[in-house]
């Protein structure tokens, strides 16, 4: 009798342990599709953030430049540009519909505005611009940025310093807030009237906080770049840091793909899309 006890008691405390295995590793399993899906809307985010960057600056430029057109050179025909001048100062309104228009293989909508004071002489010079119903693709963003232009860094390279502020709002109605900044160094292709070929490389740190109190802090780790004939990031590594994870994104080694390599601290790798 106390043989058929002890092994009842054994099989049950044999069977507690294995359901307790069994429901270890799926808990770990959810966290884990978690930190990955949450990973992937940060780098989608960074995509896209990216995409509005390559507009405010194309449209600036083009303002800015000296040799001018009637038709602005880095728009698509859909999109509507109104500016309007004073002794001082500058605003130019650039409208993509309703409906958007194609921006490098994105469908952009809503409304950008950009301002800034006149100043052709100025080293540097400080240029606002707000968004209204505007959509990269399905994902909204709503807030406002500054950005510092700098004619030449220390290396002699134009230079846009950009602080960040924006609403992000994705197609399944999740929400995410973006604040922080980086720096855009524009390395090649400045100034030549040929937007395809400049490329930008990026740095900076920023924080990603989503609607269930979760928040992704983001350090570039090694430059990002940015190829304008690509409409993703070729390369670079940022390192994301949250309560209950971290690791890494990695964007590549310059082959223009939707790609980046998320690995955990555990050192498990996840491929995810942009």
């Amino acid at each position: 009798m106390k043989n058929n006890i002890l092994k009842f008691s054994l099989i049950t405390c044999l069977s507690i342990i294995l359901v307790g295995c069994s429901s270890d590793e799926s808990d770990s399993e959810i966290i884990e599709s978690f930190n990955q899906e949450e990973a992937e809307l940060t780098a989608k985010v960074d995509n896209a953030t990216e995409v509005i960057s390559d507009t405010f600056l194309q449209i600036y430029e083009a303002e800015e430049s000296l040799v001018k057109s009637p038709i602005h050179p880095f728009l698509p025909e859909c999109a509507i540009v109104t500016v309007e001048i004073t002794n001082d100062s500058k605003t130019v309104l650039v409208d993509f519909g309703s409906e958007g228009c194609e921006v490098r293989d994105h469908i952009v909508k809503g409304k950008i505005n950009i301002e800034y004071e006149r100043d052709s002489v100025a080293e540097t010079l400080v240029i606002k611009y707000s968004l209204e119903d505007f959509f990269i693709d399905d994902v909204q963003f709503e807030g406002a940025k500054t950005v510092t232009r700098q004619k030449a860094n220390d290396v002699g390279n134009p230079q846009y310093v950009m602080n960040m502020d924006l609403i992000v709002t994705f197609a399944d109605g999740t929400k995410a807030t973006r604040t922080g900044n980086k720096t855009r160094e524009w390395i090649e292709g400045s100034f030549n009237g040929n937007w395809g070929d400049n490329v930008f490389l990026i740095t900076g740190a920023w924080q990603t906080d989503f609607a269930n109190g979760n928040t992704h802090s983001t350090t570039i780790t090694t430059s990002l770049r940015r190829e304008a004939s690509c409409r993703f990031l070729v390369s670079g590594v940022v390192n994301l840091v949250r309560t209950n994870f971290s690791g890494t994104l990695d964007y590549g080694d310059g082959e223009c793909d939707n790609k980046a390599l998320f690995t955990s601290v555990d050192g498990i790798e996840r491929e995810i899309s942009l």
